[in-house]
């Protein structure tokens, strides 16, 4: 395999370890996390205390998890939403791989044994291995990647802007088209035939897909104005921001559209404001 070859693969493999966490945010819902009702993010949590693996586990859970488990649900928020952006821009990638791998460990020790769903063992350890393999990866190897840019030329940050602009405006533009209503969006359009393949993802309201593929728009823009791309990655924060704080997220599968967005939404978001953010201090300091 050819050099550029071998770095689409291994760009592949992030960007599935990235996709991989992004999916899985929409269901941690803040700010109880499922300990009102016994669901969500506390469901599994408790399995490390109902059907523990190892002891050593079952006592974190029980006296440091359980006791701060609101503060434990927003430290997971923080890190799968982190590890998500990271990994899907490509933006300190080998330590963002590192700490993926380790994170996949406390949830393989406390739903392993959960027994209302048949848990597969190996896929924690391709999720620890994956992750650990593009920890592995030669810096260099990693391209294309936000990394990779940082170090280039002008013309190839210029790319980089109108690339995350163009994923923004697709991703914008499919989530306008599936803001109809749950239905539409967990049965007409789930991916072979299974709701658990819905397309959370995309799933934005109007307003906010709107406005995703307006600041997708102000990012290829931002190849030949860098303020523009800026302010295209500020407004992206602040939509994450809103999503945090707002306390209104939903699984998409129940209810009406959240106001703005899941916890997949605001990673989503995250991810190109740290990536304007990063290129623009690049410029700035090769000025």
């Amino acid at each position: 395999m050819d050099t550029r070859g071998r770095a689409l693969v291994l760009a592949s493999a992030r960007i599935a370890c990235g996709l991989l966490w992004l999916a899985n945010l929409h269901w941690k819902v803040p700010p109880k996390f499922g300990e009102d009702t016994g669901g969500g993010l506390y469901k599994y949590t408790v399995s490390a205390v109902d059907n523990p693996v190892w002891g050593f586990w079952k006592w974190v859970t029980t006296e440091l998890v359980l006791p701060n488990f609101q503060l434990f649900g927003w430290m997971v928020i923080v890190v799968d939403g982190t590890l998500a952006a990271l990994l899907l821009i490509g933006y300190k990638t080998r330590a963002a791989a590192l700490i993926g791998a380790f994170n996949a460990i406390p949830i393989f020790l406390s739903v392993l044994y959960y027994d209302k769903t048949y848990e597969w063992p190996w896929s924690y350890a391709l999720i620890f291995f994956l992750h650990l393999m593009l920890y592995a990866v030669p810096p260099g190897e990693h391209a294309p990647r936000i990394d990779t840019a940082l170090r280039a030329d002008r013309r190839v940050r210029d790319k980089t802007f109108v690339v995350l602009g163009a994923v923004a405006i697709a991703v914008g533009a499919i989530g306008w088209y599936l803001a109809r209503d749950v239905d539409f969006a967990t049965q007409r359009v789930a991916m072979l035939g299974h709701a658990k393949w819905e397309l959370k993802l995309l799933w934005f309201n109007g307003l906010s897909a709107l406005l995703t593929i307006l600041f997708g728009i102000g990012l290829v823009v931002g190849a030949r104005r860098r303020m523009i791309a800026l302010a295209a990655g500020i407004g992206f924060g602040l939509m994450a921001v809103v999503a945090l704080v707002q306390q209104n997220w939903s699984n998409v599968s129940k209810g009406p559209p959240p106001l703005v967005g899941t916890g997949s939404n605001a990673a989503f978001w995250a991810m190109f404001t740290v990536a304007a953010v990063v290129l623009f201090r690049a410029e700035r300091r090769r000025a």
